[in-house]
Order: C-alpha cells, then structure tokens, then sequence
C-alpha cells in the first residue's frame, strides 16, 4: 500500500515499516539485510525506536535512565546498528532529549 504511492513521504513510510528491524550486522529481520544494503531511513529509524522504546515509560514497564539507554545504543554500534547513525545520534543529543522532553506523553 506505501511502496507504490506517488507520494514519498508514504513510500519513506514502506521503508521504515519494512527495514526498521533489521540489524548492522545481518541478524535482523525480515530479511538479514546487512550494513548499507539497509536503508539509511531504516537504519535511522533503528536508532530511534530503541531510544524510545527502552526509554520510555510503559504500562509495562519504567523507562530506563538515560545513561543505560546510551549504553545500549553504543553496545549495539557496528553489531545491531550503523556506527555513523550512532556518532550523528550522539552528537545530537540534547537537540533529541529536549524533543522528547517537549512531546512526552507522561504527565508534566
């Protein structure tokens, strides 16, 4: 449905969807693709989601601190993600943090 829209921001969307779960080093999924044949959207995205996924709170669980979530990141450089996402992610980081602070869904 996204991959064949005229639309590019929808057929960014199919990649994302698609290449998210894939790992730097192979082990990922769908489709074991490896380092660059991953999408830089998916490799981004990668980033991204485990940011927020461990770092954030859920009905489930507490969102980690921080610095355990950073040290998940730059345990998974060059294994589950692309070290130059990692080094682009890092250099940005209070730009990231204080986005995530402003759109948080916890109560303020």
């Amino acid at each position: 449905m996204l991959k064949n829209s005229k639309k590019r921001i929808l057929r960014s969307g199919a990649i994302i969807a698609l290449e998210h779960h894939e790992k730097w080093d192979g082990s990922g999924y769908p489709h074991q693709k490896k380092g660059s044949e991953i999408e830089l959207l998916g490799r981004i995205t990668a980033v991204a989601d485990v940011f927020d996924a461990v770092g954030s709170e859920r009905c489930y669980k507490k969102a980690w601190p921080l610095d355990e979530v950073l040290d998940l990141l730059e345990k998974g450089r060059d294994s589950h993600f692309d070290s130059s996402v990692i080094d682009v992610f890092m250099g940005n980081l209070d730009k990231i943090t204080n986005i995530r602070d402003r759109y948080s869904d916890a109560p303020h």
